[in-house]
Formats: structure tokens, sequence, C-alpha cells
């Protein structure tokens, strides 16, 4: 186990209202489980995974594998030599409650990137992180993507109807 301050780069994100956007194609990711609005420029590319610093969602964690634009959140870049993103971001995922219950602050909660540095996580070598990826993107397919979930169902269901007929 190392800190996640130890294995990853931790870069909020850039202060921005949706007067001072100009309409684009990049969603603007902050405090909300999905984007707030759209802009004309990403500061964010490739695999990136979201916490939201703030508000009722503080501490909501994200993945995006498209060009974003980060605002009142961080995002967390892992060491590649060292971590696969979106290994991190199951690790993170799974321990979504315990990263809510890091929120300080009376009216409007927050989590700190300074308090999140120190966070644990597990680093088993790269090929066991693609295995656990493979894996759990498997089941979250299954379970959230009616495309996939569905069609999986019917199948089985069907080989059950035709085991007991």
């Amino acid at each position: 186990m190392e800190d996640v301050g130890e294995v990853a780069n931790l870069l909020r994100g850039t202060a921005i209202t949706e007067k001072g956007t100009i309409p684009g194609i990049f969603p603007v990711v902050a405090n909300a489980p999905n984007p707030i609005y759209l802009h004309n420029e990403s500061n964010r590319s490739g695999e990136t995974i979201v916490i939201a610093r703030s508000g009722a969602y503080a501490g909501l964690i994200s993945f995006w594998s498209q060009p974003i634009f980060v605002t009142d959140a961080f995002s967390v870049h892992p060491n590649d030599a060292l971590l696969k993103s979106k290994f991190v971001y199951h690790v993170l995922k799974q321990k979504q409650e315990t990263i809510h219950s890091m929120k300080k602050g009376g009216g409007v909660p927050h989590v700190r990137v300074k308090d999140f540095e120190s966070y644990p996580i597990p680093i088993p070598p790269l090929s066991e992180q693609e295995r656990i990826v493979a894996i759990l993107d498997k089941f979250d397919a299954l379970v959230n993507d009616i495309s996939v979930g569905l069609p999986a169902e019917i199948n089985a269901r069907r080989r059950q109807y035709e085991y007991y007929r």
C-alpha cells in the first residue's frame, strides 16, 4: 500500500462559471454526477479520475475517457509505471462511502486535496491490475449498460429454460 499522493499527481480544477464558458463540446465536470454544462476547451484528456471537491456530492468519484474541463473538483493522475488509471478508479469507487465521509465543513462540505493525498492504495503488478479491471468493467457493463446486461440476462434465462425443458 502506498499513499495516493506518492504514486499519483492530484490536480485541482480550474475555476469557471457557466457565464464564463464559451459553448462547445467538452463536458464541464464539477461537483455533480453529470456534467454541469459544455465548454469550448478542455483541461484534461485521456483517462481521468475526478473527485468532486464540494457540496452535496463532495467526494463523488467519476471516470472519464474523453477530454473534459474540470472545475470544482480535482483529478487523480496515477504514475503509469505503477498504476493503471482504471484500476485506481475501481479501488477508489469501492471506497466511495469512506471517501464521502472525508467531507469537512459546515454549510458547504469539502473534500480537500491535501487530506486525500494520504489515502492508501494497493499496488499489485500491472498485469494483475489489467485482469481486475477487465473483470470489473465486464460486471459494470452487465449491471449498468442495458444493451449489454439485458441480452446477457435473456441468454442466461433461455439456457435455463432449455435445461429445464
